[in-house]
């Protein structure tokens, strides 16, 4: 019975190491890491905090998206979608996918999508 239990064990660790080496679960990045780095975090979930700059929100074919800069020494974009509201200067934490290049027409650089679908743009 011990060993079962150990070797269970064992197998639910290498699974969880395999799924963060694969980028399966959710990380704790800095704007500064991101920016410095951005295809080791591309196409990741990650929960990013910093500082709102420049928050406006706007209709996009996604429905209502707010999108602002999220800064610490170095800045990211955000397209937020559905409800949620941030308001300049604030802190915030938030989560989403990470994208180093976003956007068909008007080509976004290191963006952290949050909420909505996902879909690839690159």
């Amino acid at each position: 019975m011990a060993i079962r239990g150990f070797l269970q064990g064992a197998a639910l660790t290498t699974t969880i190491a395999a799924m963060v080496a694969c980028g399966h679960s959710g990380q704790s990045a800095t704007t500064s890491e991101l920016t410095a780095s951005p295809d080791t975090y591309d196409d990741q979930d990650v929960t990013v905090s910093g500082t709102v700059k420049n928050p406006t929100t706007r209709q996009t074919r996604r429905g209502t998206a707010t999108i602002y800069q999220l800064c610490d020494n170095a800045c990211i974009n955000v397209i937020q979608f559905g409800g949620g509201s941030v308001s300049d200067g604030t802190a915030s934490t938030v989560t989403g996918h990470f994208r180093a290049s976003f956007g068909r027409q008007r080509k976004m650089t290191n963006v952290l999508i949050v909420g909505g679908r996902r879909e690839s743009h690159g």
